[in-house]
């Protein structure tokens, strides 16, 4: 068997795979539940298999075109990516952030081509979205991933998958650097206009009847969990020198971390205590439907947290019918934590803490210094919350790519370019019974 057959059966396998994942994640959400372990466990599987006959099928290919030298560099569009060209043999032909603001950054000097146009072009016509500078994808493949890989250009790519790759998929690195995506928060791609999920807020009701008699008339009712766009964005500044002088993959992985860190926080505060106006997601501090008859007092001007608290937090979730939606966790701040893991649960010889072994109550817990340590209750100050929850139940909307806007005016007395990242986005939760809170702990930390 040839290596180009080879490569093409691989290929074929992949695109199996990849619709074997789609259609479970499919089916799951059309029947609005979360997955079980074993379809976890499939998914997983799924995933990554793909990843492993990607990779295969790169390399022979790569080996072939190492082989056959075939046409000369500048006559070159979309030969297996990353690869080595025969002409430029090392440099890998991958996707860059940085080559594009270099481009755009020129005043037209430099025109925008290569693979970041011809990819910018795809989401476009994709979407039908006109950005404001260029489009820059989320996602490299048909199927969603929750880890950072290194993906090869799949040239015999199913209609609608973008020809790309990226070395950490972009938006991924951001969702992965998140507390509530490491808690289990899920996310929903590639959406157009706005967007809702059907959710039964209601049951039918059974009834015991004498014989002969009928039951009485009831029916489930039914409401939405309704997304619409909401835009973040942030910026980070690059100077003249920095172009000139940083060599291609370092400063790539400057910018593109210093700009998916800016944006983590905002997402990541968004989902945990997001306003709900202004064009934020309401976030779970700020939704009255869980902070009202689902928390936790502690005092009348908060106090320390007891073993009992913790496990009321839990309790309340499972009266709501919420525990089998999925693995229940803990969230807190640095305060919280420190709090948790000095004050016993049982025993002052040899004590057992609240928080062991990044445990409490037996669940995960998860620390993230978006939570606040400045709420205020009666005469009590400096208190933290700590939401419990099962965080699958959090969503994450994604609206096309992520649109990149290089802008060389605004520090051009200095040489400085402007990128600039936008992403239209919307969080919403699925089932505000998943949640409770504490809300006027007092930390035993020092100030």
């Amino acid at each position: 068997m040839s290596l180009k057959v080879k490569a093409s059966e691989l290929r074929q396998q992949r695109e199996k795979l990849v619709n074997e994942a789609r259609e479970l994640v499919e089916r799951i959400e059309k029947e609005n539940r979360s997955m079980s372990k074993d379809e976890q466990t499939r998914h997983k599987e799924l995933i990554d298999q793909t990843y492993q006959l990607a990779e295969r099928a790169s390399t022979i290919e790569r080996q072939i075109a190492v082989d056959t030298n075939g046409p000369e560099p500048s006559t070159r569009k979309s030969d297996p990516l990353p690869h080595e060209d025969a002409g430029n043999v090392g440099t890998k032909h991958r996707y860059s952030l940085l080559r594009a603001a270099r481009q755009l950054s020129s005043k037209g000097a430099e025109p925008f081509t290569g693979l970041e146009a011809e990819v910018s072009q795809e989401l476009v016509k994709r979407t039908g979205k006109t950005p404001v500078g260029f489009m820059m994808p989320y996602n490299t493949s048909g199927v969603r991933a929750f880890e950072s890989h290194k993906r090869a250009l799949d040239t015999t790519a199913a209609a609608g998958a973008i020809p790309t790759v990226l070395d950490k998929d972009w938006i991924e690195l951001l969702r992965n650097q998140m507390v509530v995506k490491q808690a289990g928060a899920r996310d929903i791609l590639d959406l157009q206009g706005k967007f809702a999920i059907p959710r039964q807020s209601a049951s039918a009701t059974a009834y015991w009847v004498a014989e002969s008699g009928s039951p009485t008339g009831s029916n489930q009712t039914l409401d939405q969990v309704v997304f619409s766009p909401k835009t973040i964005g942030a910026f980070t500044d690059v100077s003249r020198r920095f172009f000139e002088l940083t060599n291609l993959d370092s400063g790539e992985e400057f910018v593109r971390e210093d700009l998916t860190a800016i944006l983590a926080r905002g997402v990541d505060l968004a989902a945990l205590n997001g306003s709900g106006s202004s064009n934020q997601p309401l976030g779970i501090l700020q939704n009255t439907a869980i902070t009202t008859g689902r928390t936790v007092a502690l005092g009348a001007n908060g106090a320390a947290p007891t073993f009992q608290s913790l496990v009321n937090l839990a309790t309340i979730i499972s009266r709501g019918n919420a525990a089998g939606l999925g693995e229940m966790s803990y969230i807190g701040n640095a305060d919280v934590t420190g709090t948790l893991a000095t004050t016993a649960k049982i025993g002052s010889t040899f004590p057992v803490f609240l928080l062991e072994d990044g445990k409490v109550n037996g669940r995960a817990y998860y620390e993230t210094l978006q939570l606040p340590n400045n709420l205020t209750k009666g005469s009590g100050t400096k208190l933290s919350p700590i939401i419990a929850g099962v965080f699958n139940q959090i969503i994450m909307a994604y609206w096309s790519g992520v649109d990149i806007l290089v802008d060389p005016y605004t520090g051009s007395s200095s040489g400085t370019v402007r990128i600039v990242a936008l992403q239209d986005m919307d969080i919403q939760v699925r089932h505000n019974e998943a949640f409770a809170v504490i809300v006027d702990l007092a930390s035993n930390q020092n100030p």
